[in-house]
């Protein structure tokens, strides 16, 4: 149960059950999920089932729709308990080694299409960057830097992993 411990403290993964989507993962390195983020009302996580990503309400996070991995394990009868420890530490692994990255993507890609949608503009893809920049976002004045950021396949611009805005007056 170590494995479970050591992503929380050191890889900033928070895992868990929830009771309908089954192992979930709360990524601490996307902005939104930061411990001491203020700004936004929801969480983004990682439904390990299918590896989608669903938001939801920071006051729906925790017991009893979100239980910590250990907790979850320690309430199980050994049998179960074995088995299930060992279903979690292969999801962990799969999402550290393959889809922590994609997932990221993901993320920005979704905050930055609901963004788009709003301005009346079409919805892109998000890339990594070549030559690195950093700035501060147009909008919310948050920090971007497209070393950890992804930018705007059709403007170019750093997308901010805040509140998903690209260029000013859209794309």
């Amino acid at each position: 149960m170590e494995i479970f411990h050591e992503s929380n403290r050191e890889k900033f993964l928070w895992m868990g059950f929830h009771q309908k989507h089954g192992w979930v993962i709360l990524d601490r390195l996307l902005r939104p999920n930061k411990a001491k983020h203020k700004t936004g009302d929801h969480l983004y996580f990682v439904r390990c089932l299918d590896w989608t990503i669903y938001k939801e309400e920071k006051l729906n996070w925790g017991e009893p729709d979100y239980i910590f991995v250990i907790n979850y394990l320690e309430n199980l009868d050994e049998a179960k308990k074995k088995l299930k420890e060992e279903e979690g530490s292969k999801i962990l692994h799969e999402f550290l080694n393959n889809k922590r990255e994609d997932f990221h993507r993901k993320y920005i890609e979704t905050i930055h299409n609901n963004y788009l949608t709003k301005k009346g503009s079409k919805t892109t893809k998000a890339v990594k960057a070549i030559k690195r920049r950093d700035s501060v976002c147009w909008s919310c004045r948050d920090t971007v830097d497209n070393k950890f950021d992804y930018e705007c396949s059709a403007c170019g611009w750093i997308i901010c992993s805040n509140c998903g805005a690209c260029k000013q007056y859209g794309c």
